[in-house]
C-alpha cells in the first residue's frame, strides 16, 4: 500500500542521472541538501543523514559512552524490540523499562519520575531513550526534557514515528539532547530506508559527523563506522521529505473521516490534532478499556498493532488498541470498509 507522491517520483527521476554522470555515488551534494532541508523544516542547527534510524541511535549511544561516560540506558516498555537491541549494540547497559499508558501508548512524566527514582545508579551515567509512538510527540515531552536537564540525565528522542509532528510549535527531535528520524518504507514519511540525527549540541554534532565516516579525515576519534547513506538514497529521501506536509495533510483527510465515526460511535482514539500539537498520522489508533476484539467484534480491516508485544512488565496496551488503515493516497474502498465495520459495533 506504499505509494509515493508523484512529485517525489518526478524529482528523483529528474536528478538521478546527474549522480551517475558526475560519479558522486557517495558523499556528494544530496547528503548535504537533505541535511539542509531537515534543518530548515525542524529548526535544528545540525542534521546528519544516516543509513537508518537505528544506526543513528547506536552512534549516539556509543558517543555518549565514549565521551561522556554514559552507559546506563532506560527505554519505555511500549517500543520496538529493536530499541532494546540498539542499547547493547551501542555498548551500553539496559537498566530499566519505563511504563506506558493506554491514553498515549507512551510514558507520562510521572512514569518517568517513578522509573528514575527507582534507579539505584548515578543520574550522571544515565540516558533516557524514549520513543514517540504512532505519529505524535509524547504530550509530556517538554516536562520530560526539563526533568532530564534538572537531574543531569541525557535525553535521546527516538523519532522513528514522528517526523513532521509538532508540539507547541517545536518539531519532534528538538526537545532533548538529540533525536533520530526514520524514513523506513512503512513510516509516515517513507523513502525505503534512511534516517537523520538532529541536535543543537555542537560537540555532539561534530562527533556524529566524524563517527559516520570513521573519522578518517581528522583521525582523532577512537570509534566510528560507515553509516552514511548513498547519494541515490539521499536523493530519494530528499524527494520524499520535501513533500512531507503534503503527505501529512493527505493522511489527515482519512483521519478526519475516522474521527467523525469514532465520535459518533463513542469509540476512544488517540487524537493527533489539537490546539498545541499536530501528528503525522503514522497510525490511527483506537483504544478500549477491554480487548478491542471484544469491544469492536466486527472490526476486521486493520493494520498491525503499533506493537504486538510489551517489553518489561506486561499490561493491557497490546490487546486494548487497534490501528485503522491510514496510508498516503489510500483507496476510498478501504476507508469505506473500515467505516462499515465500525458502524456494526454492538
Amino acid at each position: 500500500m506504499i505509494r509515493l507522491p508523484e512529485t517525489s517520483i518526478e524529482h528523483f527521476k529528474k536528478h538521478q542521472d546527474r549522480i551517475f554522470e558526475t560519479g558522486y555515488l557517495a558523499e556528494g551534494p544530496w547528503n548535504e541538501k537533505l541535511s539542509d532541508l531537515v534543518k530548515s523544516i525542524t529548526g535544528t542547527t545540525c542534521a546528519i543523514p544516516t543509513c537508518s534510524n537505528g544506526s543513528g541511535i547506536v552512534a549516539l549511544l556509543q558517543i555518549y559512552k565514549e565521551y561522556h561516560d554514559r552507559s546506563q540506558v532506560m527505554i519505555q516498555s511500549n517500543t520496538m524490540y529493536g530499541v532494546k537491541t540498539m542499547v547493547r549494540s551501542g555498548n551500553c547497559d539496559l537498566v530499566g523499562y519505563i511504563d506506558c499508558g493506554l491514553n498515549t501508548l507512551m510514558p507520562s512524566i510521572s512514569d518517568v519520575i517513578y522509573a528514575v527514582e527507582s534507579y539505584n545508579g548515578d543520574n550522571e551515567n544515565l540516558i533516557l531513550l524514549l520513543s514517540d509512538i504512532g505519529g505524535i510527540i509524547n504530550p509530556d515531552e517538554e516536562k520530560i526534557a526539563a526533568y532530564c536537564r534538572d537531574h543531569r540525565i541525557v535525553f535521546i528522542e527516538d523519532c522513528a514515528h514522528s517526523f513532521g509532528a509538532t508540539l507547541n510549535g517545536k518539531h519532534a527531535g528538538t526537545f532533548g539532547d538529540a533525536g533520530v528520524y526514520s524514513f523506513y518504507a512503512t513510516k509516515a514519511i517513507f523513502a525505503g530506508e534512511g534516517g537523520v540525527v538532529v541536535t543543537n549540541n555542537a560537540q555532539i554534532c561534530d562527533l556524529v559527523k566524524g563517527f559516520i565516516i570513521y573519522d578518517r579525515f581528522d583521525q582523532v576519534m577512537e570509534i566510528g563506522v560507515n553509516i552514511r547513506p548513498s547519494e541515490l538514497q539521499a536523493l530519494f529521501s530528499y524527494s520524499v521529505v520535501q513533500e512531507y506536509q503534503n503527505i501529512i495533510d493527505e493522511k489527515a483527510n482519512t483521519a478526519r473521516v475516522y474521527i467523525e465515526a469514532c465520535k459518533d460511535l463513542g469509540i476512544s482514539f488517540i487524537n493527533q490534532d489539537s490546539d498545541n500539537a499536530q501528528g503525522n498520522y503514522y497510525k490511527f489508533i483506537v483504544t478500549s478499556d477491554t480487548p478491542v476484539e471484544e469491544s469492536l467484534p466486527s472490526l476486521e480491516t486493520t493494520t498491525s498493532r503499533v506493537y504486538d508485544y510489551y517489553l518489561g512488565v506486561e499490561n493491557n496496551i497490546v490487546t486494548n488498541h487497534a490501528c485503522l488503515p491510514i496510508w498516503y493516497n489510500q483507496d476510498s474502498e478501504i476507508t469505506d470498509r473500515v467505516l462499515r465495520e465500525l458502524y456494526q459495533k454492538g
